[in-house]
C-alpha cells in the first residue's frame, strides 16, 4: 500500500470512496452519486492548509483522509477518514491515519479533531487504538440526531517512528 498527498486531480476519486463507505456503514439502498458526494470532499479542501491523502492499492485509490483548519483557532478538523468497502479489513484506515501527523506537523497544527458516530464501532476502535483521546460527551448530529463523539490527537505525542 502507497500513502501519497492528493490534490484537486484526486477528489473524485476520494467522493466516490466516501459514498461507497457511507452507503454500506449506513445501510444505504443506493451509493450517492459523485454529485451529491463531490461537494462536502471539495469544501473540506478549501483553505491553504489543508490536506489530502490517499491511499492506493495496485494504483488504484481505496482511501484517504481530508481535513483542514478549525475555525480560526489553529486547530486542525479531520472531515473524512473514509475507506472503500472493498478494502475493509485490510489496515487502510490506519495506514492513513499513521501517516496524517507528519502532514499535519508540516502543515503547522499540533492538534486535530473528529467527529465520529458513537455506533461506528470499527471506527471508534481504530482511533482509541491510535491514541486518540475523546473530548466531551456524545452530542446529536443537528440533522438527524444520531450521536457523535468528539476525539482529538496531537501529532506530536507519537510513539518515534511511528
Amino acid at each position: 500500500m502507497e500513502i501519497k498527498h492528493g490534490g484537486p486531480d484526486d477528489v473524485d476519486a476520494a467522493a466516490l470512496i466516501w459514498a461507497h463507505a457511507v452507503a454500506r456503514r449506513d445501510g444505504y439502498d443506493e451509493v450517492p452519486t459523485l454529485a451529491e458526494a463531490r461537494p462536502g470532499v471539495e469544501n473540506a479542501l478549501i483553505g491553504e492548509r489543508s490536506f489530502l491523502l490517499l491511499a492506493l492499492e495496485s494504483g488504484r485509490a481505496v482511501g484517504f483522509v481530508a481535513g483542514g483548519p478549525q475555525e480560526t483557532d489553529g486547530r486542525a478538523f479531520l472531515n473524512y477518514v473514509g475507506v472503500h468497502p472493498d478494502a475493509w479489513g485490510r489496515g487502510v484506515g490506519e495506514a492513513l491515519l499513521r501517516a496524517l501527523p507528519d502532514t499535519l506537523i508540516k502543515n503547522g497544527y499540533e492538534t486535530v479533531e473528529l467527529l465520529v458516530f458513537v455506533d461506528n464501532v470499527r471506527g471508534v476502535l481504530l482511533y482509541e487504538r491510535l491514541g486518540w483521546i475523546k473530548v466531551g460527551d456524545p452530542v446529536p448530529h443537528p440533522r438527524h440526531g444520531r450521536l457523535e463523539q468528539r476525539y482529538a490527537f496531537s501529532p506530536a505525542s507519537r510513539e518515534p517512528g511511528v
